[in-house]
């Protein structure tokens, strides 16, 4: 398998990632920066981590 001629950004922070994905969307890219900055953003997006969801006092069993 070759290797592919780019490198892929790391984006680091949520700000990093809402302006990748800004430049995503607004920008007129192709190829391989097109691929590049693709990559970095579905990278991010899977490496994010959720804070837990606080209790709101209802029993699972009770929630709908």
């Amino acid at each position: 398998m070759s290797q592919l001629g780019f490198t892929v950004p790391a984006l680091t922070n949520m700000q990093d990632l809402d302006l990748a994905v800004e430049r995503y969307k607004t920008s007129d890219l192709s190829g391989a920066e097109l691929l590049s900055l693709w990559q970095a953003i579905r990278d991010a997006s899977l490496n994010q981590t959720f804070s837990q969801p606080k209790d709101d006092g209802v029993p699972v069993e009770n929630s709908y």
